[in-house]
């Protein structure tokens, strides 16, 4: 586009509706929503088709609940309201026009007012609007906010998604040329690849995700829990395009506190499930835990690929990190908590530090004859990332599976009494690589055989750092 998109930013006092006016503007579910304050904390980014406009693309930002300085003095949690108004400053530093929400149930109240004295120094486009006007005599009660000196006042019902239309009409002289301009053919999107970070709280899950944006685009606390919701950047590295999602820590459910931390797991399982890459975060200065490993359960029945990350290398124990193979005897502790994800490679970092101390192939290294170009510093993971998720796309021949199967049958202790004729075999998918096998008993399968199979088809054929599935059915099934 000739004019870049302008940006829109929500901002307001905790618990009045931002991320159900976001949800509703950008026609998605993206933002956690509850009833109570404090669920967003970072910034959250999208994009709303303006139909006045004629369905012409705007950016869209929303923020957590802003408590200026004097508000939060005596808070209990001071130090994360400053770092959520940090984010806060941030946006509008970068917004087009600021888009201030209100509860127009509960009028001006002394928060509102301080809150709109910080706006106005900023000398940028101002609106008020006025959430949560779900019934018509509604909409007449905001002869209040005129006080507050915004350029316009907009009645809307995010819940109920009434007065969208005119929201964006009323919006449309703040947008300059860009309003008045043709609509830009959009021009064909490059792949881009979805990397999902996951791990259980305070690992550095956000920490790691500020270092490879290169600022603090995610509220990152020594406090567990800090992160509710999912963030989404999109960055270019090396050429290729990926969006980088930070997600909530996932925790047993006895210990989650609130229908928050709920929802951000299962945020967080549904970003899993869309992801071409995982980044599992463990603390190597904790170890590895039975949560780790029901994470990383999660990781390998997503079926995407895997690269382990043990943050805080710093702070792991002497023995461990100041020796030559500190790394390979960390990878032996986690093989035993999570034999499953074996075939990931492993990277020891300082998220904090941006530092990137040693790496690991996956168990399988030894049977590859193709070595992978393991990463030296913290940019080049995305070299190591492009090369895992591209090593899942090739397809073999059902030729080459019935070759591979038929040598199977002769190593293992009667495999081939176990599993009878394979009639017919061939490759069904490839996110994750997925084989099926027709056999007479498909319950007579030992795990050891799949184990085996999957072994000889990293040697010959690669799938570095992907999980693979092996399905057998009987016979007589259609």
């Amino acid at each position: 586009m000739t004019t870049q998109a302008p940006l829109i930013a929500l901002v307001g006092r905790p618990n009045v509706g931002k991320s159900s006016l976001f949800n509703a503007l950008t026609r998605k579910r993206n933002a956690l929503v509850a009833d109570f304050s404090g669920v967003t904390r970072d910034r959250r980014f999208g994009e709303a088709v303006v139909e006045p406009m004629g369905d012409k693309i705007v950016r869209i930002v929303d923020t957590g609940g802003w408590m200026p300085e004097q508000w939060r003095k005596n808070h209990d949690d001071k130090e994360l309201l400053q770092n959520i108004e940090v984010q806060i400053l941030k946006a509008l530093e970068e917004a087009s026009v600021i888009v201030l929400v209100m509860n127009i149930r509960e009028g001006v109240t002394s928060l509102d007012e301080d809150i709109v004295r910080y706006i106005r120094k900023l000398n940028r486009p101002f609106v008020i609007a006025a959430n949560k006007a779900d019934k018509l005599n509604e909409g007449y009660q905001i002869g209040d906010f005129f006080q507050l000196g915004a350029d316009e006042i907009i009645p809307v019902s995010a819940e109920h998604k009434v007065g969208i239309y005119d929201f964006w009409e009323r919006l449309m002289p703040y947008f300059g040329e860009y309003a008045k301009g043709e609509k830009a053919e959009k021009a064909p999107e490059d792949k881009i690849y979805r990397v999902t970070i996951v791990g259980r709280p305070n690992v550095g899950k956000s920490s790691l995700l500020n270092q490879i944006v290169g600022e603090e685009r995610a509220v990152a606390s020594s406090e567990p829990g800090t992160t509710t919701d999912s963030v989404d950047v999109e960055i270019e590295r090396g050429g290729h395009r990926f969006l980088v999602v930070d997600t909530a820590g996932i925790r047993r459910n006895a210990k989650r506190k609130d229908e928050v931390e709920d929802l951000g797991v299962m945020y967080a399982k549904r970003n899993l499930n869309d992801a071409d890459l995982a980044f599992l975060v463990v603390d190597a200065a904790e170890g590895v835990t039975a949560q780790d490993s029901r994470i990383a359960s999660l990781v390998e029945e997503s079926g995407c690929t895997a690269i382990l990350v043990a943050n805080k290398w710093d702070l792991a124990p002497m023995p461990i990190r100041d020796t030559v193979d500190g790394l390979k005897k960390f990878s032996k502790m986690m093989e035993k908590e999570i034999p499953f994800l074996d075939y990931a490679p492993v990277v020891a970092i300082s998220a904090e530090k941006g530092r990137l101390y040693d790496s690991l192939p996956g168990a399988d290294a030894e049977v590859v004859l193709e070595p992978l170009k393991m990463p030296n510093t913290l940019d080049d993971i995305w070299t190591l990332a492009v090369e895992l998720i591209e090593a899942r796309e090739q397809r073999i021949e059902p030729k080459q599976v019935q070759e591979l199967l038929a040598e199977a049958l002769t190593v293992g202790p009667q495999w081939g009494t176990f599993a009878g004729p394979m009639k017919k075999a061939h490759q069904v998918g490839n996110r994750p690589p997925q084989f099926m096998v027709f056999v007479k008993d498909a319950n007579k399968i030992p795990e050891a055989m799949r184990r085996y199979l999957s072994r000889t088809v990293r040697e010959r054929y690669g799938f570095r750092g992907n999980p693979i599935r092996w399905v057998f059915k009987h016979r007589a099934d259609r």
